[in-house]
């Protein structure tokens, strides 16, 4: 199974919108966000592009959390565990043991918060975060495919 993955959009449309049409040239069965999309015309954005399989957390500069949830009825503070592919992943904004404990005897973590990419093998499990798909911070828009079988992770920088 091939997942997408994109964090920190902070309403970037533009660059959130090639994310989506990047995971749907590449095949991807579901879209994983670690928080941060801000507002909920992102969020319909996102809904309306991708529909497909999607699992969401807030991010700590989701503020308008009653009409993010009108959008995403799912959408929860992390961490949670998501099943896909025959693999648990742990989804939350933050990075693991900064706020949360990462959920136990996962495969994978995913999780946004500090616009950084990361792709590591830590206490056997893959910590996988995006980077960011703003752009803001860093000045480079990524985004990240998964392969479940595999657990190989890739960065695509986001060129607008």
């Amino acid at each position: 199974m091939q997942l997408g993955i994109v964090s920190d959009s902070h309403d970037h449309l533009i660059r959130l919108e090639a994310a989506l049409t990047l995971f749907e040239k590449e095949g991807v069965d579901a879209v994983l966000h670690p928080g941060d999309l801000i507002a909920p015309f992102a969020a319909k954005l996102l809904v309306e592009q991708w529909g497909g399989p999607l699992s969401v957390v807030y991010g700590n500069n989701d503020g308008e959390r009653a009409g993010l949830k009108t959008v995403l009825p799912g959408i929860v503070d992390g961490p949670i565990l998501v099943e896909l592919g025959g693999r648990r992943i742990s989804l939350d904004h933050y990075p693991p043991d900064v706020v949360h404990r990462p959920v136990p005897d996962c495969d994978v973590v995913i999780f946004g918060h500090t616009h950084q990419v990361t792709i590591e093998e830590r206490r056997g499990s893959l910590w996988l975060n995006p980077g960011e798909c703003c752009g803001w911070v860093t000045g480079k828009a990524t985004a990240a495919l998964l392969d479940t079988e595999t657990l190989k992770a890739e960065i695509v920088e986001l060129n607008i």
